[in-house]
């Protein structure tokens, strides 16, 4: 005679001994997340002369993806990406609000193009200059010697 084995329906899952994976933060601070180079010019801006009267396709890049991005450049503390991130913003709006234009080098230039008063606060129209990298070999400054 054949016993049938009892099922409760429930299955427990069994957890690991170790607590390598918890007490290491330093691994998870090294996996900071990489950088996304996306261009954002499309077809329509360059035919229409760089003016486009809808909404911009481009991806935006929240405050916490800027901060993860400072850290993994400079290999500054999150702590402290995130501190110098917000000190930075609230000088250019400082400056902004002043009706300041901004020439910042490895950003380019930034100009108040037109404002307008909201009940809400001040709605303020920018234009960017971006400056485009530096290419990374330098031209030869010497003439090549004529045979």
């Amino acid at each position: 005679m054949a016993t049938k084995s009892k099922s409760t329906g429930t299955t427990k899952t069994k957890r690991s001994t170790t607590r390598a994976a918890s007490t290491t933060p330093k691994a998870a601070a090294n996996t900071a997340p990489k950088a996304k180079i996306v261009s954002t010019k499309t077809a329509s801006t360059s035919e229409s002369g760089g003016q486009s009267g809808g909404q911009s396709d481009a991806p935006e890049m929240t405050k916490k993806e800027m901060v993860g991005l400072m850290v993994s450049q400079s290999g500054m503390k999150k702590g402290d990406a995130r501190r110098a991130l917000e000190a930075t913003m609230e000088a250019l709006a400082t400056a902004l609000r002043a009706g300041n234009n901004l020439s910042l080098a490895p950003l380019g230039k930034i100009k108040i193009a037109r404002t307008k008063d909201t009940p809400n606060g001040k709605m303020v129209v920018l234009r960017a200059k971006l400056k485009e990298p530096a290419s990374e070999t330098p031209k030869d400054p010497l003439a090549e010697a004529a045979e």
